[in-house]
């Protein structure tokens, strides 16, 4: 089997990422590692994760201005000698080498489909809550949204 290699660093599956790498995932929580704050945590600072208001679309009230980090640090980042020990934090927890996992439709199988997006409400109406968090294809998802718009009105009716 051909190797996949990253479209940001070109490390090949089973090789580390380049440190920075966007495709990196963080060996604590398993989210992309650039954005995560964990790094923040294990360095022993109160961070306070941000709550996003959707309704109002707006950082929700009482959200801290700084996510409780020294405004120097919110602002530009770790200083090079935090930068040193989160990257020591890192080695000794194990990095996680890249290993492509592909996209798949949940209920056909198809790999890599296309993405598409539909509002919260149609998505939440039209798939069932243990499966929301898995990919669907637009094909697949316009069935669903057939089958319950109108379902069969009785059970020797055939799909068309």
């Amino acid at each position: 089997m051909k190797r996949a290699i990253c479209h940001d660093c070109g490390a090949k599956e089973g090789q580390l990422h380049e440190l920075g790498c966007d495709m990196e995932r963080c060996p604590f929580c398993g989210g992309q590692l650039i954005s995560c704050s964990c790094q923040y945590k294990e360095l022993g600072f109160d961070y306070i994760e941000p709550i996003w208001d959707h309704d109002k679309m707006i950082w929700a009230e009482g959200t801290h201005p700084t996510n409780g980090l020294p405004e120097d640090i919110y602002k530009n980042g770790l200083p090079e000698e935090l930068q040193e020990k989160w990257e020591a934090i890192l080695e000794e927890k194990g990095r996680v080498p890249y290993i492509e996992w592909p996209n798949f439709c949940r209920k056909c199988g198809v790999l890599w489909p296309k993405m598409f997006h539909v509002p919260t409400k149609d998505w939440e109406k039209y798939v069932q809550i243990s499966e929301r968090d898995k990919m669907l294809c637009h094909s697949c998802y316009g069935q669903i949204k057939r089958w319950i718009d109108k379902p069969l009105l009785n059970k020797d009716e055939i799909d068309i």
